[in-house]
């Protein structure tokens, strides 16, 4: 759904809503939660196709596009959580629950240890998003090597 047909869907005075509880993303720079649903529902899209493409095809997302695809939903999270209820709960049934089923439909469960490494961060009280990974494609092959890495690096040092 583009930007301009969720809009669509509400008042007025709701956009203006929306507009008011904006929150920071990147240098300097502020969304909304129609622009964040927006942009995940596209990277979920992107994600999802990318799926199709073979090993090593140079214009696949990988690891690290998961990530800020996940900074992303991270974000979206918290512009949702500035909302007024009734307006969270709209917003969410147009769009946001629709994305996050997508999602849910093409990644299995992970235990979050890969994306830690790849993101540097801790996943301790992130959503449920974290701890999701695509069960193919290209993500799925860079993530497998990012783990394999890891064990490697781990050998070795224990070699040492």
């Amino acid at each position: 759904m583009t930007d301009a047909r969720l809009r669509s869907l509400f008042s007025e005075d709701e956009l203006a809503q929306l507009t008011a509880h904006r929150v920071p993303f990147g240098v300097g720079a502020e969304r909304d939660a129609v622009e964040l649903a927006t942009a995940w529902a596209e990277q979920v899209a992107r994600i999802d196709a990318d799926r199709a493409l073979p090993p090593f095809a140079r214009d696949a997302w990988n690891a690290y596009d998961l990530a800020g695809a996940l900074f992303l939903r991270d974000h979206l999270a918290a512009a949702l959580g500035k909302l007024p209820a009734a307006l969270r709960e709209r917003l969410e049934q147009a769009a946001v629950q629709q994305t996050d089923d997508h999602y849910r439909s093409f990644t299995v469960v992970d235990d979050g240890q890969r994306m830690a490494r790849v993101a540097q961060l801790d996943l301790a009280g992130r959503g449920w998003w974290w701890f999701r990974t695509p069960a193919n494609g290209p993500i799925a092959d860079d993530l497998l090597r990012h783990e394999l890495l890891a064990s490697w690096h781990l050998i070795f040092r224990q070699a040492r």
